[in-house]
């Protein structure tokens, strides 16, 4: 049974205690290699590609309640209406009567639909403004893409930004869908009567249902934040810690191998991952004794390339099925 001692807490510390900050990086990865029709699936955002350049200093977060994430969805929910029309009429040939031609107007359509916005969504996401907020671990400021009223400070990006010392992160118990109330962590100005903007949602990939995933995603942000640590050895930043000054020495002082987190496949991080998580479950995030960081993952886990997901002809298949029948980039 979990601890449930912290469901009253309203703004949560910027102190780890669990200290177990795992979470699987892999997803995307037969995506990257296997782009299907969508030929600008890598196209970066034109105003984040600083961002995206320097992912060793900054952590993107995109917001719940952004009015883009609607506007990209509008395209692949018709996209999905006309195939369903198209697998209507194919599966209604036996019952045409004779003499009546089969409609090619309605799977032209959808297929032409469906490619078209496959590959115009990367270009309207690199352009569409949309509502993130990003954390600069060098300069220890919180940067907002959306115009903040009243706000005194831009970054060198020029958004409005505040000191990671001024931004909190509360733990709110709303309506996630009708009729389901969920956890969902706000990050907002301290001062929120006079940066009301400042108020977003963040998306936490995990069941909204246990507050314990949300402490979890926050205190993953505080260690980031962190400078005067190295990264945190998991998978997430695998691919740039020597990009990271500090990371980079610690390292080498650690004896660190080469790439370790490359050798574990998806299925075998989401094992750690759902490890970890039934600790949290049952982890004091008041009271308890903070855990000790893993610093030598090495000595605790052992990668198992042979289970790395391979890109099959079953994948291509599923991929480009999305994709002509749903517009799914």
């Amino acid at each position: 049974m979990q601890n449930n001692d912290y469901l009253a807490v309203d703004i949560m510390s910027k102190k780890t205690r669990f200290n177990r900050f795992f979470y699987p990086e892999r997803l995307n990865s037969l995506k990257r290699k296997f782009k299907g029709l969508c030929y600008l699936y890598d196209l970066p955002a034109r105003k984040q590609q600083a961002i995206q350049k320097h992912p060793e200093r900054y952590k993107v977060e995109m917001c719940g309640n952004s009015p883009a994430r609607a506007i990209l969805f509008g395209p692949i929910i018709i996209g999905a209406v006309l195939s369903l029309v198209t697998f209507i009429s194919v599966v209604s040939l036996p019952i045409y009567e004779e003499g009546e031609k089969f409609q090619w107007w309605i799977p032209i359509l959808t297929f032409s639909w469906n490619l078209f916005f496959l590959n115009l969504l990367p270009i309207t996401d690199s352009y569409l403004p949309k509502k993130q907020i990003y954390f600069d671990r060098k300069k220890q400021l919180v940067g907002f893409t959306d115009e903040i009223p009243g706000c005194e400070e831009r970054d060198e990006l020029g958004n409005c930004c505040f000191k990671w010392a001024d931004i909190v992160c509360h733990l709110d118990i709303v309506a996630t869908r009708p009729g389901v109330m969920g956890f969902v962590p706000f990050i907002s100005h301290i001062d929120e009567d006079k940066y009301p903007e400042t108020k977003i949602a963040v998306q936490v990939p995990d069941n909204s249902n246990n507050p314990m995933n949300c402490y979890l995603y926050w205190e993953r942000v505080v260690r980031f934040m962190d400078n005067n640590q190295p990264l945190p050895d998991v998978p997430e930043y695998e691919n740039y810690r020597h990009l990271d000054e500090l990371t980079a020495e610690f390292d080498k002082r650690n004896d660190r191998p080469n790439n370790f987190w490359s050798d574990f496949s998806l299925a075998q991080q989401v094992e750690i991952w759902q490890k970890f998580n039934k600790e949290a479950a049952h982890f004091n995030w008041l009271r308890a004794t903070p855990n000790e960081e893993i610093t030598k993952p090495w000595l605790h886990f052992k990668g198992e390339p042979e289970r790395i997901e391979k890109l099959t002809w079953k994948y291509k298949a599923k991929r480009l099925a999305l994709q002509l029948f749903m517009g799914i980039p």
